[in-house]
């Protein structure tokens, strides 16, 4: 039996919040199986639970072992992909997780206020931008469980290439807020159609897998 093909370890998010959906929990499955060179990806949906997170990404890369790790969030009202390259060591949730917790303070007392992510950030913003797809580089992942998995991944990861993107709402879960009454301007509008989106991960796979391989 041939050696096992190294894995790329793929994560999204279940709804949470307000939001009736999640579309990194869809790009998460649409992408469970796919293959970057000789990489393949194993894709996870995670708990939005501060009690629960640390645990399921800790048992999902021991089960996987992958030789790199993406995880994806939603930041609804965001204007392009945000690839972040810091967590920081707080919590503040702007509304409960999906356990009722809304926590605030330190994710771990002792500990330095910030942990890098080392995906190829440059890479990665250049061929998202040649793509056509909007792009930038974040040092703020926010308070939510968002960086909370930033964080934990940063302390388990190794030495693996790892890191975090945040992607905007969906055209659909714009107009279902529209229709709704919940945004409460213009600026919170912005959207990024499902199939961009998944170009995008595709982008940040492959120069993830790149980086894995040297």
């Amino acid at each position: 039996m041939g050696a096992r093909a190294p894995r790329l370890l793929l994560t999204g998010f279940e709804r949470f919040g307000p939001h009736k959906t999640n579309p990194t929990q869809s790009l998460a499955e649409r992408l469970d199986g796919e293959w970057f060179g000789p990489c393949r990806v194993v894709a996870r949906v995670l708990p939005v639970s501060i009690a629960k997170i640390a645990d399921v990404l800790a048992a999902a890369i021991a089960d996987t072992e992958p030789a790199a790790i993406v995880s994806l969030g939603l930041a609804a009202g965001e204007t392009c992909v945000r690839i972040e390259r810091v967590a920081r060591n707080g919590l503040k949730f702007p509304y409960p997780d999906n356990d009722g917790k809304r926590p605030t303070g330190k994710i771990e007392r002792g500990a330095a206020a910030t942990k890098a992510a080392n995906l190829p950030f440059a890479a990665i913003l250049k061929r998202l931008i040649a793509a056509g797809i909007p792009a930038r580089l974040s040092d703020d992942a926010g308070l939510y469980l968002c960086n909370a998995a930033l964080w934990h991944l940063a302390g388990i990861a190794g030495k693996r290439p790892f890191g975090f993107v945040h992607l905007p709402a969906t055209p659909e879960m714009v107009a279902e807020e529209l229709r709704r009454g919940a945004l409460s301007g213009p600026e919170n509008c912005a959207s990024m159609g499902l199939r961009l989106q998944l170009a995008a991960v595709r982008v940040v796979l492959a120069e993830a897998a790149r980086k894995a391989l040297k």
